[in-house]
């Protein structure tokens, strides 16, 4: 049984985020982006015509959560048209992701009520240093005692060394320390490995996690804050 967000989220336990449809709604980014995409390179499409809505599926099955090829993203759409280069297209995406990113439902009030509670907070994040863009555009480093994020730090989540990495920031002890995040395999795996508690945002059709892979399981982030929240209630 999981376990009751109060004995999770006690006084001084160090809070760990994940970023990217954690703490911030990527997949919101990633629609706005792929909607340039198609209006900009391909105005003969329109959004109520079957052709774009196929073409929406593709790409955001491509993109994977951010998890799949950039380079497969740019050959579907420019391979038998290249209007700029593959690099040229990853920087378009990434410059895109971050001046689109926005903050996920319910993410600024918990972060205040973590932060009025003096919770030691940490963001650890996979990517490059695009994911510093994000975190800039949205103001966010004002929340953290300290943002890792994988490319800065060589090492990348699941290894729970960034996560160990993280804690020791925090002067935080793994026991007394939670990560929240979107990913079983990265977020999950690899903080549990580092022996912390872990929450699970679970989406419509993400996989199911047991018992042995998180202490919490939430649908959304709003309903983790609520929980939160409610602690002081």
């Amino acid at each position: 049984m999981a376990r009751p967000a109060g004995s999770i989220f006690e006084a001084g336990t160090a809070v760990l985020f994940d970023l990217d449809n954690t703490l911030i709604d990527r997949d919101r980014a990633r629609d706005r982006f792929f909607s340039y995409l198609l209006t900009t390179y391909f105005p003969h499409l329109t959004p109520e015509e079957a052709a774009w809505a196929d073409r929406m599926e593709m790409l955001c099955a491509l993109d994977n959560g951010g998890r799949g090829s950039k380079a497969a993203i740019y050959d579907y759409l420019f391979g038998e048209r290249p209007v700029m280069s593959a690099r040229a297209f990853t920087e378009l995406m990434r410059g895109k992701l971050a001046s689109y990113s926005s903050w996920s439902d319910g993410a600024v009030p918990m972060l205040n009520c973590l932060r009025a509670r003096r919770h030691p907070m940490a963001l650890v994040t996979n990517g490059s240093n695009s994911q510093r863009a994000k975190i800039d555009a949205l103001g966010a480093s004002v929340y953290f005692d300290a943002v890792l994020i994988s490319e800065e730090m060589g090492i990348a989540k699941p290894d729970p060394a960034i996560f160990t990495q993280a804690m020791s920031r925090l002067n935080a002890a793994p026991d007394r320390s939670v990560f929240v995040g979107d990913s079983l395999e990265h977020d999950m795996a690899g903080a549990r490995k580092a022996g912390m508690m872990t929450v699970y945002i679970k989406r419509g059709g993400d996989e199911e996690a047991g018992e042995s892979a998180c202490d919490l399981i939430v649908s959304d982030l709003r309903e983790l804050a609520d929980l939160v929240i409610g602690l002081d209630d």
